[in-house]
């Protein structure tokens, strides 16, 4: 971020420069133009520069209108130069702590996280709950597609979901989504504990329908489309 901003506070110093410079030399052209007419010309020479210098075009740039005083010119040219100069001068948005919904944390939390936790879950929904081997493993592997991976990296990319970096990462739907998932994990852990199939069951289910939820607030495919892929 350090980065961007220098860049973009170089950026704004030269396109401030480069207005202010446009301003001078658009007040002394004007000047000047009116000067020259006055001094070379009589009145009919004299009115013609003077609607060169000061002429000004309608939309479609092609007509003449009535030529303009000087201070109603330099008005306008100093009107339009101070608007591009406070455009200029506006600052980048950055997020403080840099959490901020659509920002570049969160693309960077989905780049990092997205894949992890849809392996993760992948590995999860196609879990046979009658296979204990099958589910211990789930839970024991610390690789990615394991629930201690994917129990990380979910987390972390339902924290990216905010709309600002103050607000407590409790009161975000995608992080309540995935705790109420990880409650009904908790659950199968300590019915698979005692080898308590019923429990290791119904706490699966619970946990399955909660899914989508979750899914929906960070974002990534429904339960039935991780199952297709």
């Amino acid at each position: 971020q350090v980065r961007w901003y220098l860049v973009f506070y170089s950026f704004n110093t030269i396109l401030t420069t480069i207005i202010m410079m446009r301003v001078v030399f658009l007040l002394v052209s004007t000047l000047f133009c009116n000067e020259a007419a006055a001094f070379l010309a009589p009145s009919s020479i004299g009115v013609t520069a003077r609607h060169s210098a000061m002429r000004s075009y309608v939309d479609d740039g092609a007509e003449l209108t009535t030529p303009l005083s000087r201070k109603k010119f330099v008005e306008g040219i100093v009107q339009s130069s101070c608007g591009l100069l406070v455009l200029g001068q506006i600052k980048p948005a950055y997020a403080s702590g840099g959490a901020t919904a659509g920002g570049v944390y969160l693309l960077s939390a989905k780049q990092r996280y997205n894949k992890r936790v849809t392996s993760g879950l992948k590995a999860f929904l196609a879990l046979d709950v009658n296979d204990i081997s099958a589910v211990n493993a789930f839970f024991e592997t610390k690789d990615e597609g394991g629930w201690e991976d994917l129990s990380a990296a979910a987390y972390l990319l339902a924290n990216a979901f905010r709309t600002n970096s103050s607000k407590a990462p409790d009161s975000l739907p995608s992080v309540k989504s995935w705790k109420a998932f990880s409650k009904d994990i908790d659950l199968l852990k300590r019915g698979l504990a005692k080898k308590d199939m019923g429990k290791v069951a119904s706490s699966y289910k619970n946990a399955e329908e909660k899914l989508d939820e979750y899914l929906a607030n960070v974002e990534l495919p429904t339960v039935m489309e991780l199952k297709q892929m």
